[in-house]
């Protein structure tokens, strides 16, 4: 029995780390995990630079704020750059303007300049994660789809985790300003590693520029026509939403559940872990889009179910961590649903949709954040947090049982080759993230 499980995890953990004997998504991989890491440690450390000049936690706040915001409404604007220029020429361009950003905050200027940059930095990341995931499903066949999918989610799962860790330990070692600089190297490496994709079947831009407005229906189109997009979607964001509000309610549920402040790091610690326990058991390697979308819906009701009475009876001591870790799994739902998402889309358009669908993602779980804050307000904060893991798992089993059926499944097209005579490749590149939002589509921005 015990050398059934471990023949089984090693066949998991080989399905999972397949993708990397693909050289493209090997260099889009590597990029990304290089930028996510040089972001986390660059927002810690501008966040320390702002409140050591204002002593203000609100203005220390405004660093994560101003970064995010780009997210809703001009980040899907900006995401149809991807589709209409070329994934891979997007990316680079990103990279490069988010390294001369970070640069630039080395220059002494007042706080309110720096959150401008900080500002600017941020609205360069929606169209670069909107080229990398819908570039991936032109870097990757569609039968290691899925694991790159939860490969990269895990990816964004543990650069969260290690990348604050190593901005702590940069920052007791060197000021924030140097730490700063070497964010600003980071999407410089990225740029580079990325220009190497120029050459690969997802460079090139879509056969026919729409404007803006074109490409932003041609997005919601592809996202709310398509039963199976629309319910992948209607997944995450649920998922999502309500797992957001036992991550804004952490502290206060901690405290008035009488455990001890110095846990409040580990407790917080424990949701992104619990995501990549569920991004590493959920399967994704089945070939129906039915099937992926009954594994996200039963990954929710698992997690969420689990979950629910454990706040409601005010679980402390171990059952707490349990609570967390296992919260952290409903996460996991984003990778067999981006997989449905990322496989349908066309591709002349996908970047424009997976822009539109880290919108919504966003958006939910804003919501739920809000929300949740102000019925903790009133009910309290077990209460609050039950509730918002019971509605997704009446959700889950909702979306269980009446999980959408497509007997054309549909594959995508491979670019055709270039005839001699005109052969021009302007190289791009694609990834699906969070993965994420953040991500897979979602797996960058959970």
């Amino acid at each position: 029995m015990i050398g059934e499980r471990r023949g089984v995890i090693r066949r998991r953990a080989a399905s999972l780390l397949s993708p990397l004997s693909i050289p493209a998504f090997r260099r889009l991989w590597s990029a990304d995990i290089i930028s996510l890491l040089g972001d986390w440690v660059g927002r810690l450390a501008l966040t320390v630079l702002v409140y050591e000049r204002t002593q203000s936690s609100a203005w220390a706040a405004a660093v994560t704020a101003v970064s995010l915001a780009g997210f809703v409404g001009i980040g899907q604007v900006l995401a149809t750059l991807a589709d209409r220029f070329g994934r891979i020429t997007v990316m680079v361009v990103s990279d490069v303007l988010r390294a001369a950003l970070f640069a630039a905050m080395l220059i002494s200027m007042p706080v309110g300049a720096l959150l401008v940059l900080a500002f600017l930095a941020g609205l360069a990341t929606p169209p670069f994660e909107a080229a990398r995931a819908a570039a991936m499903p032109d870097l990757v066949p569609e039968n290691r789809y899925g694991n790159a999918l939860a490969l990269a989610g895990i990816s964004v799962q543990t650069s969260l985790v290690v990348g604050t860790a190593l901005g702590g330990v940069l920052l007791a070692v060197f000021d924030a300003r140097a730490v700063l600089l070497l964010n600003s190297i980071s999407f410089l490496v990225s740029a580079i590693i990325v220009f190497g994709l120029r050459r690969t079947a997802a460079g090139r831009p879509a056969a026919e520029r729409v404007s803006v407005g074109g490409s932003l229906r041609q997005g919601g189109s592809a996202l709310f026509h398509d039963r199976m997009v629309r319910r992948a979607l209607s997944i995450v964001c649920v998922a999502g939403a309500a797992g957001t509000v036992v991550e804004a309610l952490i502290v206060p549920y901690a405290l008035s559940n009488d455990l001890s402040p110095h846990l409040l790091g580990l407790l917080a610690a424990l949701v992104p872990v619990g995501t990549l326990f569920g991004t590493a058991l959920v399967a994704t390697g089945v070939r129906s889009d039915s099937s992926l979308l009954r594994n996200a819906a039963r990954c929710c009701v698992a997690a969420a179910g689990v979950a629910a009475p454990l706040f409601w009876l005010g679980a402390g001591g171990p059952l707490a961590f349990a609570a967390f870790l296992v919260t952290g799994g409903i996460f996991a739902v984003s990778i067999p649903s981006n997989t449905v998402i990322g496989l349908r889309l066309e591709r002349d358009c996908r970047a424009s949709a997976m822009g539109i669908a880290v919108g919504l993602l966003m958006g939910s779980q804003a919501l739920g954040a809000a929300l949740g804050g102000l019925s903790a307000s009133v009910v309290g904060e077990s209460e609050t947090m039950a509730g918002a893991l019971g509605l997704a798992t009446i959700f889950g089993l909702w979306a269980l049982i009446t999980t959408p059926s497509d007997a054309k499944h549909l594959v995508r097209r491979r670019p055709k080759a270039a005839a001699p005579s005109r052969v021009i490749d302007l190289s791009a590149l694609d990834e699906v993230a969070a993965a994420a939002p953040g991500p897979s589509v979602m797996a960058s921005t959970r």
